[in-house]
């Protein structure tokens, strides 16, 4: 083939072989470029995060690597301790300017911070002081009020308690009732506030109160004090925890005298300095930090687990492992979603964006997560995290070896984050802000997003959308159905004109030279529309499995005429495949003179209906397996077509005493066997971004129809129960879709074990997800959502046969598990 074909991106498909392509190595030294810049940029962060290491390594007191290793609570004293060694560093602060004293990190540095600070032996110390009281001067303040204050923050010399919550208002900030009243240079405070995080330690308090009664609005007429708790009035009243410890106080105000200096901001601005915390501080309560060391730690317990006594040496000790292994590998998935949507945000903040739902999205999520984190500890520990210790409150470990030595100081700590879906605004608060966005328009489900694509990337998925758009409407769809096989040659013919036959194609085959990554996009697009056409099955698991196949003259001819998009193949790889499991060939092929001869049944070969050829493995000999391209008209080769539960066309393909030449066998051994695990990978990679795009798009449709369905006079989306359901698939959804999106990420460089578990991980969640909105999206349609005629129906389907195809979410939790299992200790 020769000759300049262009597809409907503009992209080059192929250029005459010889000739100079000026703009193609423009192109190439624009992307080298640029991964040049951003592996500068990860050398850079890779070096900080060994120096922070380093020096956590070196600088915790024994005593409190000690106690940090025992599990128990951290005291005043080791807090305050701790805080001097870093502050002497520099360190106390790494949110906060070099000019008020912090060290001037980036807001990726800071992340890093946290992380190495949450896996080392160091004490976790919430201080607000350092985290959002601080800041809020710094934004807000005098510079009078920052000289007279920081310091003291930065030196642990003062210790600060943020007084928001009241023992009437709840979670409704406004309404809160503690007062001041205007008295010459001062401000006379009466009121209570309660839940004061680790207030028992606090000298100073920021503290909210209503300065003018007559407000219209509950927002209006606050105004935010600096009150020193060893003033005259003030009483401080320690609760004990669930725990065992003390852990919040109530705090009393009668008559207490209020300097006018220490008013921050103007009278009765308060609200805003209140509602005001930067974007980056509502990030870091998302925990991503603690998440990874607490699920590090559960590790420990996992391999502690798997080799009780040597290897499992009886069925039941084999169940229990694989219980626990299997729990822990669920955990080790989501905080993988959790951590592919947090660095998106940390950038978007870092950059100057604001990333605000994502910060609800992250909080929800992380809290979650940790709370089953401590959950799945004390679990693992059984009976032994019942005993008490009453010295780990004071930070005083007991002698014990073992990995369940300090089993009940663990449980302490699990009590103790219970409480974190309540504070910095509630879980329920965070699903009614996402909910809010939902219902408003203000999220993907209306308007898609393709901010994380590059140029050319997004340029493509708009011109995808576009097409089916115009050209494969639901009632389009519809009678496609009806078509025998479900498949439309016309329909066939435009996406291969739109370039997605042959988009991950080299151009050396006719191709446009592209990667997997910048199909996935796509490949979500024709998700949203559900495509009925069998592009994942061909241009995506019979191209993957040609290309890793050694080059030959059959394989490269059968490349070219894929890359044509007249052409369709189907893979028939044996019964079930799965990525990362060993294939079960269902074809056996043996030697006949010069050629060969498969005899075999594969059943449920998606696209089979429409394939031209198959790539078929088969089982040689020798036990060993060997791929053969087989022509689908050729004799001896029986074609039993049908349609899904969701209409996408599939068949069970027989070959009985098939004959083929010497050159059929494209690849034997393990050269067959590595193509045939790749090609799975990606596709099963294709397959979860479908869903990603099937689950946006029948979110948003129902998201429309409880916006203008009425019940009782009211829609059904002024109904928080199901504003919260609807905020809950929609946190399912992105995290899937981050996971997702982040599969291909460095995929080259990962060892196998990693890559097996990616694949896994992403099945596994959208999965997940994918099952439980096309069940419930039916649910919150009621009877209409059942009919045949109802789009949301056919999204049902198709989201649950994707969760069964290439392996389901409980076949590749354990895959993962397995995966997990065999990795090298860290």
């Amino acid at each position: 083939m020769s000759g300049i074909r262009h597809s409907a991106f503009g992209i080059r498909r192929q250029a005459p072989r010889g000739s100079c392509c000026p703009n193609r190595t423009s192109m190439k030294e624009q992307k080298m470029s640029h991964l040049s810049d951003t592996g500068s940029v990860q050398r850079t962060d890779e070096a900080f995060r060994k120096e922070i290491r380093a020096f956590l390594w070196d600088a915790v007191p024994p005593d409190i690597r000690a106690a940090t290793r025992a599990h128990c609570l951290v005291t005043r004293e080791q807090a305050a301790r701790w805080h001097r060694i870093l502050h002497a560093r520099g360190w106390a602060a790494p949110g906060w300017p070099a000019a008020h004293g912090g060290p001037g990190w980036s807001l990726v540095q800071q992340a890093i911070f946290r992380e190495e600070l949450a896996a080392s032996d160091a004490p976790y110390i919430e201080n607000l002081g350092i985290d959002t009281i601080g800041p809020t001067l710094i934004r807000h303040g005098t510079q009078e009020q920052c000289r007279r204050f920081l310091p003291g923050m930065l030196s642990f010399d003062d210790f600060w308690a943020q007084g928001y919550s009241e023992p009437d208002a709840g979670s409704d900030l406004a309404a809160l009732r503690t007062t001041a009243r205007r008295d010459g240079d001062a401000w006379i405070v009466n009121g209570s506030k309660i839940w004061q995080s680790l207030g028992h330690w606090a000298n100073w308090a920021l503290v909210l109160v209503r300065t003018d009664q007559a407000a219209l609005r509950k927002q209006d007429g606050i105004s935010v004090l600096l009150i020193d708790l060893r003033s005259p009035g003030v009483t401080v009243r320690p609760i004990r925890y669930i725990n065992g410890a003390l852990f919040h106080v109530q705090m009393f105000f009668d008559d207490v005298r209020v300097p006018e200096a220490n008013l921050v901001g103007k009278a009765d601005g308060g609200w805003a300095i209140a509602k005001g915390l930067l974007v980056i501080e509502r990030l870091f309560v998302a925990r991503v930090a603690e998440c990874k060391a607490e699920l590090a730690r559960a590790a420990e317990l996992v391999r502690a687990r798997r080799h009780e006594e040597g290897q499992p040496v009886n069925m039941e000790h084999a169940i229990e492992y694989a219980l626990v292994a299997r729990r822990h590998a669920a955990l080790d998935i989501r905080l993988r979603a959790l951590d592919a949507a947090w660095w998106p945000a940390v950038r978007q903040a870092a950059e100057g964006g604001s990333p605000d739902l994502e910060a609800s999205l992250l909080k929800l999520e992380g809290i979650q997560l940790l709370q089953d984190l401590h959950l799945f500890r004390m679990d693992a520990h059984g009976a032994a995290s019942l005993p008490f210790d009453p010295e780990a409150l004071e930070g005083r470990p007991q002698a014990g070896q073992g990995p369940s030595a300090h089993a009940g100081n663990t449980t302490l700590h699990m009590w103790r984050y219970r409480g974190s879906s309540l504070a910095g605004g509630s879980s329920e608060i965070q699903r009614q802000i996402v909910a809010k966005a939902i219902f408003a328009g203000q999220t993907e489900l209306d308007r898609p997003r393709n901010d994380h694509l590059g140029e050319e990337q997004a340029m493509m998925a708009d011109t995808v959308r576009r097409w089916l758009d115009g050209h494969y409407s639901f009632e389009r769809r519809q009678k496609i159905i009806g078509m025998q096989g479900g498949f439309d040659n016309e329909a066939w013919a435009g996406l291969a004109g739109l370039g997605l036959t042959n988009l991950a194609m080299p151009e050396a085959f006719g191709g446009l030279g592209r990667s997997m990554e910048d199909l996935l996009p796509l490949a979500e697009a024709l998700g949203e529309a559900l495509v009925l056409e069998p592009l994942p099955w061909s241009a995506v698991l019979g191209v993957q499995a040609l290309l890793a196949l050694p080059a030959s003259t059959t394989r490269d001819a059968r490349l070219a005429a894929l890359a044509s998009g007249d052409a369709r193949c189907a893979v028939a790889c044996g019964d079930e495949p799965v990525a990362g499991r060993a294939l079960r060939p269902t074809i056996t092929a043996r030697r006949v003179g010069e050629g060969w001869q498969l005899d075999g049944l594969n059943p449920l070969v998606m696209g089979g209906a429409q394939a031209h050829h198959f790539i078929v493995a088969a089982k040689l000999e020798d036990g060993s397996l060997g791929v053969f391209d087989v022509p689908a008209e050729a004799g001896g080769v029986v074609v039993r077509a049908y349609q899904l539960h969701d209409a996408r066309g599939a068949a069970d393909v027989r070959l009985d005493g098939l004959a083929l030449a010497a050159g059929a066998l494209i690849g034997r051994g393990d050269d067959a066997v590595a193509a045939m695990e790749h090609a799975m990978a990606m596709a099963t990679i294709a397959l979860c971004a479908e869903s990603v795009g099937a689950m946006r798009r029948v979110l948003g449709i129902t998201v429309e129809y409880l916006r203008t369905r009425k019940q009782f006079g009211r829609t059904l989306a002024e109904q928080q129960v199901l504003q919260h359901r609807v905020a809950d698939h929609y946190r399912a959804w992105s995290g899937a879709r981050h996971l997702v999106r982040r599969a291909l990420t460095g995929w080259h460089a990962a060892l196998p074990g990693e890559r097996r578990r990616r694949v896994s991980a992403a099945k596994y969640l959208s999965g997940m997800a994918g099952r439980a909105i096309a069940f419930d999206v039916l649910q919150l349609h009621g009877a209409v959502g059942l009919q045949h005629e109802t789009p949301v129906s056919h999204y049902s389907k198709r989201l649950i046969g994707n969760e069964l195809l290439l392996g389901n979410a409980a076949m590749h939790l354990g895959r993962f598990a397995e995966a997990a299992d065999a990795a090298p200790v860290p």
